[in-house]
């Protein structure tokens, strides 16, 4: 097939088949002109699925004066009666993107407000910021659809001289609170941050309450505003505080962040650790910061017994490179408490085998404390299946090990002598100078 013989069939074909080729031969070959333009246009409304999309291809294909000849074709089609066929006109559109734009402009005044929030539609989705002047208006529109659409687009368009009209609508019409809303959190100005933070300690709907959240973190770029946030969480309902911790954690992390609750929130982030979405407990970890008290244990447990790794890694982090020796001997003569009455001995197992992954970077005195504080205490509840601790324990440092297990023995009543005898048999300590 030539492009000659290709055009001819385009113009004057009634095969389907033929006319599939014809279209994609001479979209292939960029040869298109505006007559194979305008039958291109015109196929989109074909009986015929196959031909229907093979023009509705070569379009969203064109570049340059080609495309935008046929933006300006296409776009009366938003007018169209059939609404298989606006809604193809639509997805081609804005596939086309900028060149589309301006020929959709004249349809924002048209009488039909459904033509009318179509055109918004479809000029919000396009990378056209430069409209919004046009879109304005609409926000005054007879029509709620149209409305919508408006603060819709104008969120998209990051559209800051905006925002002043959208707080009106937002205090005048409770139906588009929620639009709004959304809109404020994509522009991101602080005028809009402003309103989202007022509306989150104002507002008595607790949807509302959340969408002021999620928009806050949607487009959140900036730490301060997480801060600000984290500075409301006293004035909302004890539902929503939750998802208050979670969000400003999770703005935080994107942004290489950290935040710890202030003394007297503490108990939010013991909260959240019991909750049941994965989410939630890894914030309330999160907020606890680097340094634990024995107060946060029996939720940090509670989330080590869930057997996450990446938040049992989190824990091991934070207590090996930040924490004082004194704390973490009380963390591990604890959990060896816990897991002992649990009889959750796989679960602790599980938990420290974590440590092997970053004793190597740990300070001398934390791993010091570590190995001390799980081999006294191991042999202090004398756990049945001890045996497992103290392997792990040797492949992290076995003189380390058994330097300990020779101090422990120095100071041991007759019944864990007898007990660390053993231990040494099984893995040739020397208790030699301890009891000489």
């Amino acid at each position: 097939m030539d492009i000659a013989a290709a055009l001819e069939q385009l113009k004057t074909s009634s095969d389907y088949q033929t006319l599939i080729e014809a279209i994609a031969y001479i979209s292939s070959e960029g040869k298109a002109d505006e007559q194979s333009i305008t039958r291109f246009v015109e196929l989109i409304k074909s009986s015929d699925r196959g031909v229907k999309d093979a023009a509705a291809r070569a379009i969203s294909d064109l570049r340059g004066d080609d495309a935008t000849f046929a933006a300006k074709l296409i776009s009366a089609y938003i007018l169209d009666s059939n609404i298989e066929v606006r809604n193809l006109a639509g997805d081609i559109l804005i596939k086309m993107g900028a060149p589309a734009a301006e020929h959709l402009l004249e349809y924002l005044s048209h009488h039909d407000h459904d033509v009318r929030k179509f055109a918004c539609d479809i000029l919000g989705l396009l990378d056209t910021r430069q409209y919004a002047d046009y879109i304005k208006p609409l926000l005054k529109d007879e029509d709620e659809n149209a409305v919508q659409s408006a603060i819709e687009a104008l969120g998209n368009y990051q559209d800051e001289s905006s925002v002043e009209l959208l707080i009106e609508i937002y205090d005048s019409t409770p139906d588009q609170k929620p639009n709004v809303i959304e809109a404020l959190g994509k522009i991101g100005s602080q005028a809009a941050i402003d309103k989202l933070l007022h509306a989150l300690t104002h507002e008595t709907d607790e949807f509302l309450k959340t969408a002021v959240i999620d928009a806050l973190s949607a487009s959140c770029e900036d730490i301060d505003v997480a801060r600000k946030l984290l500075s409301k969480i006293e004035e909302v309902s004890e539902a929503t505080q939750l998802i208050v911790l979670k969000t400003v954690v999770a703005i935080a992390f994107r942004l290489g962040e950290s935040i710890e609750l202030p003394q007297h929130l503490r108990y939010l982030s013991y909260k959240a650790l019991f909750d049941n979405d994965d989410d939630v407990r890894a914030a309330g970890l999160l907020a606890l910061g680097d340094i634990y008290t024995p107060d946060d244990f029996p939720s940090i447990f509670n989330e080590l017994f869930n057997n996450n790794p990446d938040t049992q890694s989190v824990v091991l982090e934070k207590l090996l490179m930040h924490n004082s020796p004194q704390i973490i001997k009380r963390f591990f003569k604890t959990l060896c408490a816990e897991v002992a009455s649990k009889e959750a001995l796989s679960c602790g197992i599980d938990f420290l085998s974590l440590l092997d992954y970053m004793w190597s970077d740990a300070p001398e005195d934390s791993k010091a404390a570590t190995i001390s504080a799980l081999a006294e205490n191991m042999i202090e509840i004398q756990h049945s299946d001890y045996r497992e601790i103290f392997e792990l324990l040797n492949k992290l440092d076995m003189s380390l090990t058994e330097e300990t297990v020779r101090a422990i023995y120095q100071t041991s009543p007759d019944a864990q002598k007898e007990m660390i005898t053993e231990l040494a048999a099984i893995y040739q300590y020397d208790l030699s100078i301890a009891s000489s």
